[in-house]
This record gives structure tokens, sequence and C-alpha cells, in this order.
């Protein structure tokens, strides 16, 4: 008896959460800015969230969303505040320096940041912006900096 409890458990387990994918949207394909981009290693965190007016993403639990919540499922966050239930959702994005030609091979500069960086081709030559609005491929950068012009330098970097 005590067997079949155990193997049952953990059925129970991956079925709810094969069962939270395929009941609701996934709230960064559905709603993009309501999730943040980052690296390639994303934690997962395939739950259930409910969504308010104002953005505030939490832990939906067995209980129905309120009246002005949306339910949605997230794959890839983390829990920010245990006491509130809040997470913060993301959107995992390919290491800019990860393809050749986008990340400059030299040490970043101090004022450096952490950033998504849209790349696309123009006249032959990969140009690259800060966010997601030039209709290329998003990617992560970890080292980059903000030219005058516009365009993003990418550095590489090593990632501990």
């Amino acid at each position: 008896m005590y067997r079949s409890i155990a193997l049952f458990i953990p059925t129970l387990l991956f079925l709810s959460t094969q069962a939270s994918a395929a009941e609701y949207r996934d709230l960064c394909y559905s709603n993009p800015s309501a999730c943040t981009y980052t690296g390639p290693t994303a934690p997962r965190l395939d739950a259930d969230v409910c969504l308010d007016p104002l953005g505030t993403i939490r832990l939906k639990g067995s209980t129905a969303c309120g009246p002005t919540e949306w339910p949605y499922y997230v794959q890839f966050g983390e829990l920010l505040d245990p006491v509130e239930m809040t997470v913060v959702a993301y959107i995992p994005l390919e290491d800019a320096c990860s393809k050749p030609g986008v990340c400059l091979d030299a040490p970043a500069p101090n004022n450096s940041e952490e950033f998504a960086m849209c790349c696309t081709t123009v006249n032959g030559e990969e140009v690259c912006v800060h966010g997601g609005g030039c209709g290329g491929t998003l990617y992560f950068c970890h080292d980059g900096v903000c030219n005058e012009d516009g365009t993003v330098t990418c550095f590489e970097s090593e990632q501990l």
C-alpha cells in the first residue's frame, strides 16, 4: 500500500504541472510587458499565477484569481516575496555572445549593464539596439553599453 502511495504522489505532482501549462495561457507569450528579459539560465517556476491590473503577479494557489485578476501560467520565474506570494516572471533570451560577431572581445567598461538587445542586419551589417523594437532577434547582453547613436555594444564576459 505504501508503495502505491509513493508512486501516486509524484505522478499527481507531474500531472498537476502538466495541467497548469495546458489550462492557462502563458503569461510571457500573452503579455510580454509583464515579464522581465533575462539570460538563458532563468530559473523554472512552472506555476499558475494571477496578474492584477497594476501588473503584480502572485502565485494562484488552489483558489480562483480575484475578480479583477487574470489567471496565467509562468514557466520561468521566481518567488519574490513568500508572504505576499509575489512572483517575477522571466523571458529567457540567448546570450548575445553565443552568436559570433555580436559581442566585442574586450573588457567591459565600468558603466556596463545587463539588458536585452535586438539585433538585425542593416545594409549587410549587424546592428544591435537596446530593447526589443527593431524587428530582429532578441539576445541578452551580460555586459553592454548604449552608444550615442542608439546602438549598443555588448562585451564578451565570463559569467559565474
